[in-house]
């Protein structure tokens, strides 16, 4: 496949973020808006509807009538909750919206996203769509797009061109949608990297990223956070990377030019609850630290093994020492049920969470098998699922060795007294948007902290 990043002929498109999930907060289609910027960069006239922000399908039916599209890109987030104690499936929303583009536009319909990245020919076939995007877009889509203009549109389905190795910024903020996500829950997002090196048998990172890292400037990631306080209002920034604290100890550069630049605004992000020290700690604070989300994922050695972590509860207990004793907020998900799990894991993993004290531990139980995976393979060898099984529905690895009912049970009693533990997830839902309502800024598992505090 050529790779052109000029455009010969100018298109016109409309990119749809299909997601509309609040829970744990609501996070700005942070892809449509690279996307966008790569689109526009290279002259070609794109709109972005954002489901959420923009009115959903009651709203979208009378643009696709107004307007003409040469081609229409869904960026699809989420395959479901990922949470077996509500499994809903997202998909339903996706395909609403390719009928209604199809009954209205004769257009070409271009895939994208992270769930579009983990099973594209599934999603291409479920959505009837044209193409589907895997891996980075920037270059695909403005490659696409050009030979769209051209009136010769490619053959193949699936497009996929290779990692980009010098990330330059350009995402395009929209202002009503940055509205939006600012009124309910305050937050923008930045990313600092892409790429994952860990190993974790569950995850699909390294599909949707690749595993080799890849850093943004320190410069250009501030000049991103400035330019989201000063002209879209943002009160609170995500960093959306994969692991904030990389091995190289790259993140700590963008602490030192948020201080250097006396850019003054709080933020989160995941962490791996590994290397993490007080000196680290005490800088990123100074930088803005407010709020660290650990990708802890199991409460045992055994358990974390068998979900290929790469670090022991003893790394985690550290992390989160040091992180709660410079008063950060910190909050643990942390998933029972996978490989090597047992009566005997799930109580000492109980008992363990009971040391992780002034945070928030959110627990679920299952993990959400996705293909190209070690979950996945480790799924058929176990009996779990058959090898030619499709994953489009919520499907989860239970440990063999003890019942759901056991785990749910002997969580539900530990957790009954703490309002900082958290299970199932979902009974949040409601807490949340009232939150929201009320102006809360920030991680909504950072209220329920607040509010024990108060106590």
């Amino acid at each position: 496949m050529e790779r052109t990043l000029a455009a010969v002929a100018g298109s016109n498109s409309l990119i749809i973020s299909v997601n509309q999930v609040v829970v744990p907060y609501p996070v700005y289609p942070l892809g449509a808006a690279c996307i966008i910027g790569a689109l526009e960069g290279s002259g070609h006239q794109t709109r972005h509807f954002d489901m959420l922000a923009d009115g959903g399908l009651q709203a979208l039916e009378p643009l696709l009538s107004s307007a003409r599209y040469d081609f229409i890109g869904l960026s699809i987030r989420n395959i479901d909750t990922v949470d077996s104690a509500s499994p809903d499936n997202y998909l339903n929303g996706a395909v609403a919206i390719a009928k209604l583009i199809r009954r209205l536009q004769k257009t070409f319909i271009v895939i994208g996203g992270p769930a579009v990245s983990i099973i594209p020919q599934l999603l291409l076939d479920l959505l009837e769509a044209d193409y589907a995007v895997v891996g980075e877009g920037e270059e695909v889509m403005t490659w696409l797009a050009g030979e769209i203009g051209k009136k010769q549109p490619p053959s193949k389905k699936i497009l996929k061109f290779s990692a980009i190795e010098e990330l330059i910024p350009c995402s395009r903020f929209m202002p009503h949608i940055a509205e939006y996500y600012t009124r309910h829950g305050g937050m923008l997002n930045v990313q600092t990297k892409r790429g994952c090196p860990y190993g974790c048998s569950y995850c699909s990172y390294p599909t949707i990223e690749g595993k080799k890292i890849r850093h943004y400037q320190p410069e250009q990631v501030v000049e991103e956070v400035k330019k989201l306080i000063r002209d879209f209002g943002g009160r609170y920034i995500f960093f959306t990377d994969s692991v904030f604290n990389d091995p190289d100890d790259r993140y700590l550069e963008i602490a030192e030019e948020l201080i250097r630049q006396e850019v003054s605004i709080p933020w989160c992000a995941f962490f791996r609850p590994q290397g993490i020290g007080r000196s680290e700690i005490r800088l990123l604070k100074r930088a803005g630290l407010a709020a660290a989300e650990l990708g802890t994922d199991a409460a045992t050695d055994e358990t974390l093994a068998g979900i290929k972590k790469g670090f022991s509860f003893k790394d985690v207990l550290a992390a989160h020492k040091i992180i709660t004793a410079e008063d950060v907020s910190c909050a643990h998900f942390i998933m029972f049920g996978g490989p090597e799990e047992n009566s005997s894991t799930l109580a000492r993993g109980l008992a363990n969470i009971e040391l992780l004290k002034k945070s928030v531990v959110f627990a679920f139980i299952g993990i959400r098998i996705l293909p190209g995976t070690d979950i996945h393979q480790r799924a058929i060898e176990d009996g779990i699922i058959a090898r030619d099984q499709s994953l489009l529905e919520p499907t989860f690895y239970y440990s063999p060795q003890l019942s759901r009912a056991e785990m749910e049970s002997s969580i539900l009693t530990s957790f009954r007294r703490d309002m900082t533990r958290v299970y199932p997830c979902h009974k949040m839902n409601l807490r949340i948007a009232s939150s929201h309502k009320m102006g809360f800024v920030g991680p909504s598992w950072d209220l329920l902290l607040q509010q024990g505090r108060r106590r």
